[in-house]
């Protein structure tokens, strides 16, 4: 039995309290989140969890690597091994949320409609694209380009956002918006679909 089959075999004995975490008392719950959590650090170092609220089909339990492409393998080997379990649902990595995103960190309120994008193919290299977006107010500290990628993460999920982008940049809007090649960022998500079509037909 490898490492991956057997946090769920763990798994198995802590998803009903899990199921229930809503009706224990804080140190309860705090306590159980933490043996998950340690569960989950035996297997890799890397990975993360986010417990889904309690729904009338259950709970969902997300798998994320933090976007760090170092412990991908990780969470797809723990996905590939996931039981089907009644009234859970397991995901890897943080799903894509579409078009209109917004977020709020660490001081900085970004929202997708209010923002621009420039997508920028490669000759090169085919299976990547470079992204530039244009904001109209750009800060520059590491803060607001660290929201500036969480929001393009949220919109377009964990996955693609660590593995098709190989080039991100923040740029001011100018003034002269319409005489530049500026497209609202809102429109992003589409352009990723279409790309990933595109690379999946040329394998």
């Amino acid at each position: 039995m490898n490492k991956f089959e057997i946090f769920w075999q763990e798994f198995e004995t802590i998803k009903d309290n899990l199921m229930d975490i809503d009706s224990l008392d804080d140190k309860q719950a705090d306590e159980l989140l933490l043996k998950l959590d340690g569960m989950l650090k035996k297997v890799s170092a890397g990975v993360d969890f986010i417990l889904g609220d309690l729904t009338p089909e259950g709970r969902s339990l997300t798998l994320t690597a933090n976007g760090d492409i170092e412990f991908f393998d990780d969470v797809e080997a723990l996905m590939e091994n996931a039981p089907a379990i009644n009234l859970w649902r397991f995901e890897g990595f943080l799903p894509p949320k579409g078009k209109k995103c917004s977020i709020n960190y660490e001081g900085y309120y970004l929202k997708s409609e209010n923002m621009y994008c420039i997508p920028m193919e490669s000759d090169e290299i085919k299976d990547k694209i470079g992204l530039i977006v244009g904001v109209k107010d750009k800060k520059e500290d590491d803060d607001f380009l660290s929201a500036c990628y969480l929001l393009i993460e949220k919109m377009i999920g964990e996955y693609y956002a660590a593995t098709l982008i190989d080039y991100f940049e923040i740029q001011q809007l100018p003034n002269n918006l319409k005489e530049t090649d500026f497209i609202p960022l809102d429109t992003f998500p589409d352009f990723v679909s279409w790309k990933v079509e595109q690379i999946k037909n040329k394998r």
